[in-house]
C-alpha cells in the first residue's frame, strides 16, 4: 500500500493554507493605511483653513475696542499774558495861550468832577477877545465900504477877511466860556488822581499844552493777548480772574468788555480788555497781570487712548459700520485721563479706543466690544 498517495478523510494541505494567508493580510493592511491617509488629510486640510481662516480675522482684518462718544458740559479757562490800564486818562490843557497865576494841586492828589486845578490870569484871553473884537469891526467896515464902489474881486476878498475875523473872534469866546473854565480856573472833567504837573505859578503856557493828567483808576482795564485758536470762545461779559505778577497771592474778579477783532501776527494773538473794580487801588496802571477767562462749553469727553497726535494735529478713528476713517478733531480741554473735543465729533459717535495705532483710514475692523460714556 502507497502510503504517500493515500487520502485523508479530512484532508489538509498547509500549502494551500499558507498560501491563501500571504493573499488575505496585506489587502487588509493597506485598507487601513489608506483610511488613516485620508482621515489625516482632511484633518491637515481643515487646520490649514482654521489657521488661513484665523489669519485672515486676526491679520489682515483689525481687532479694535469701540468708545461711544457722550456730550459733557464743561468749563475751561482761556489764560493770557496782559498789561493794567486805567479805565480814563486824560491830559488838561487849553486852547489859548496863558499865564498861570496858581497850581491848585499835585501828583498824587485824589480829586473830584469839577474841582479847581489851575488858576490862570484871563488878562492875555481877554486882551486876545478885544482885539478879535477890533479886527471883526475893521473887517466889517471895510466889507461896507466896498461893497458900493468896489469891483467884485474886492468885495469877496473884504467878504473873505470879515469872516476870518468873526470866526476867530467867536471862537475865543466860545473859549472864555469853555467849561474847563470857571470864575478864572480850569477845572477838571472828572473824578480821579492827578499823575502828573507839567507846569508852575507864573509860566506862560503855549496854546493847547499838556498841562497836567488825571487818570481814572477806580476802574482798570486789563489788555490781555490771548492765542487766536481761542478766538471764538471768548465773548463780552464772560467772567474772568485776574492775578498781578507783582501780588501772585491776590486775585481780582473781572468781566470782558471788548474783545478787538486784530491779530498781532508776531505773536499769534488778538487783545481781548477786562474791566476790573479796583476799589482798594492795589491795580496801578501799567502793572502785568495773568488773566484767566473761565469759559462753558459742550463738548464731546472721549479717553485720552482714542486721541492721536499726527503732525500736529489730533485724529481720532470714526467707525461707520465697518471701516474705520480718520478724522481731524480740536482738543478744547484736557485731564489726566479725558480730551474735551469741541469740534470734529458728535454724540453717539463710535470711536476706536484700542487697536487704532496702526489703522488706516476707510480700513476695515473687527469690532470686538463697545464701551459707552457715562456721564
Amino acid at each position: 500500500m502507497d502510503i504517500s498517495s493515500s487520502r485523508s478523510p479530512f484532508p489538509f494541505d498547509a500549502s494551500n493554507y499558507q498560501v491563501g494567508t500571504r493573499l488575505i493580510a496585506p489587502s487588509q493592511r493597506r485598507r487601513k493605511r489608506i483610511t488613516a491617509a485620508l482621515v489625516g488629510s482632511i484633518l491637515l486640510v481643515l487646520v490649514a483653513i482654521s489657521y488661513v481662516a484665523w489669519n485672515l480675522v486676526q491679520g489682515a482684518v483689525p481687532a479694535v475696542t469701540l468708545y461711544q462718544v457722550g456730550a459733557q458740559n464743561a468749563s475751561q479757562d482761556i489764560g493770557g499774558g496782559g498789561i493794567v490800564y486805567p479805565r480814563q486818562q486824560l491830559d488838561i490843557s487849553y486852547p489859548v495861550a496863558e499865564r498861570i497865576v496858581g497850581v491848585l494841586v499835585k501828583p498824587g492828589d485824589q480829586i473830584s468832577l469839577n474841582q479847581p486845578l489851575i488858576q490862570l490870569d484871563p488878562a492875555q484871553l481877554n486882551a486876545q477877545i478885544r482885539q478879535a473884537a477890533d479886527d471883526m469891526a475893521a473887517a466889517q467896515a471895510y466889507l461896507n465900504s466896498v461893497s458900493s464902489s468896489g469891483n467884485a474881486v474886492t468885495i469877496a476878498q473884504a467878504q473873505q477877511a470879515f469872516v476870518l475875523a468873526k470866526n476867530k473872534y467867536n471862537a475865543l469866546i466860545a473859549e472864555a466860556s469853555s467849561p474847563l473854565l470857571h470864575n478864572g480856573n480850569l477845572i477838571s472833567p472828572l473824578s480821579g488822581v492827578v499823575t502828573t504837573v507839567n507846569v508852575n505859578p507864573g509860566e506862560v503856557f503855549a496854546a493847547d499844552t499838556p498841562l497836567l493828567t488825571i487818570m481814572d483808576e477806580s476802574i482798570v482795564i486789563v489788555h490781555v493777548k490771548v492765542p487766536l485758536a481761542n478766538l471764538g470762545q471768548v465773548h463780552l461779559n464772560q467772567t474772568a480772574l485776574v492775578t498781578p505778577s507783582a501780588l501772585p497771592n491776590q486775585q481780582f474778579h473781572g468781566t470782558v468788555t471788548a474783545v478787538i477783532p486784530q491779530a498781532d501776527p508776531q505773536t499769534d494773538t488778538f487783545e481781548v480788555w477786562i474791566a476790573v473794580v479796583n476799589a482798594d487801588m492795589s491795580l496801578l496802571p501799567g502793572m502785568s497781570a495773568y488773566v484767566r477767562i473761565q469759559s462753558s462749553l459742550k463738548a464731546m469727553a472721549v479717553p485720552r487712548l482714542a486721541i492721536l497726535d499726527s503732525n500736529g494735529s489730533s485724529l481720532a478713528f470714526v467707525v461707520r459700520g465697518t471701516q474705520a476713517y480718520a478724522r481731524q478733531v480740536h482738543i478744547a480741554a484736557r485731564s489726566s485721563d479725558t480730551i474735551l473735543i469741541d469740534s470734529g465729533l458728535s454724540e453717539g459717535d463710535r470711536i476706536v479706543l484700542v487697536g487704532l495705532d496702526q489703522l488706516r483710514d476707510g480700513e476695515t475692523v473687527h469690532v470686538t466690544s463697545v464701551e459707552r460714556w457715562r456721564s
